[in-house]
Formats: structure tokens, C-alpha cells, sequence
């Protein structure tokens, strides 16, 4: 299990790296949240499933509330696939994912993140990507992940 775990420690950084020639990143609104999100989750055509609530704990649900439509709409846009916006994790369904709010401090931002794969009894991960202000910029600077029972 501690291989997995590592692998998603990596599979994070790797995606992080591919992410960094992305377009700044600005502000501290919807379109800013949504940005560091998208770094987050792969590019493609198939369907992915998001909570309609931001969660403190995403990787156990709770401590949610509703995401705003500014916040949703910028998710849409930010994110290059389609979503399927569902009020609970579906358990036999696409791959489905809930983001935390993303906690700005003082030129630093941290965007945390979970993830369920279908079927998903045993096949989750997670994990929260740093920021710090750059020249009136955000820019990722740390990759966390984690995965559990992937194959």
C-alpha cells in the first residue's frame, strides 16, 4: 500500500509540472479558485462528477456547504472536461470529485482536493497543491497526493 501511496505522491508532482506553463493565475475570486482546481484534474472527454458543495474535508466529505454559481460556472470554464454536477458521491458512476475551499494566507494559497474512481470501493486518492504570490501571481510551488487500493 505504501508503493500506491508514493505513486500518487508522484502522479501529483508530475501533473503539477505539466500544469506549471499554464496562464497566470490572479486574484483571489471564483475564476482564481477554479484555476487552481483545474491544475488538479487531468485533461480529456470523459465525464467527471463534481460535489455541488465545497468540503473543509474533502477526502471524508464533511464540513461542506454549497459552491456558489460564479464558482461553478469558473469551474466549468477552468476545467477541460465535462462535469456532471451531483449532490452525493455516486458509487458506480464516473470518476467523481470534491474540492475544498481554496485557503488564501499572506502571499500563499493551498487548493486541497479528493478524488473517487468508479467503483470506487477501492480506488480513491487525494491531496492539496501550495501556492505562493509571485510577482502578483499565484504559482504552484508543491504537489501533495496520496492514493489508496489503485490498480
Amino acid at each position: 500500500m505504501f508503493k500506491r501511496a508514493c505513486l500518487g505522491v508522484c502522479l501529483s508532482l508530475i501533473l503539477l509540472a505539466g500544469q506549471a506553463s499554464a496562464a497566470a493565475i490572479h486574484g483571489k475570486g471564483p475564476r482564481t479558485q477554479a484555476a487552481m482546481d483545474a491544475q488538479v484534474v487531468e485533461s480529456g472527454t470523459d465525464r467527471v462528477q463534481v460535489l455541488t458543495q465545497l468540503c473543509t474535508k474533502p477526502s471524508r466529505i464533511t464540513g461542506c456547504s454549497p459552491i456558489s454559481h460564479p464558482l461553478r460556472r469558473a469551474i466549468e470554464q477552468a476545467i477541460a472536461r465535462p462535469i456532471t454536477w451531483v449532490a452525493n458521491r455516486p458509487a458506480d458512476r464516473p470518476e467523481f470529485w470534491v474540492f475544498a475551499p481554496v485557503e488564501f494566507g499572506r502571499g500563499t494559497a493551498v487548493a486541497e482536493y479528493a478524488w473517487w474512481k468508479p467503483n470506487a470501493s477501492a480506488c480513491r486518492g487525494g491531496g492539496e497543491v501550495h501556492f505562493e504570490r509571485d510577482h502578483g501571481a499565484w504559482r504552484s510551488v508543491l504537489g501533495i497526493g496520496w492514493a489508496i487500493a489503485c490498480r
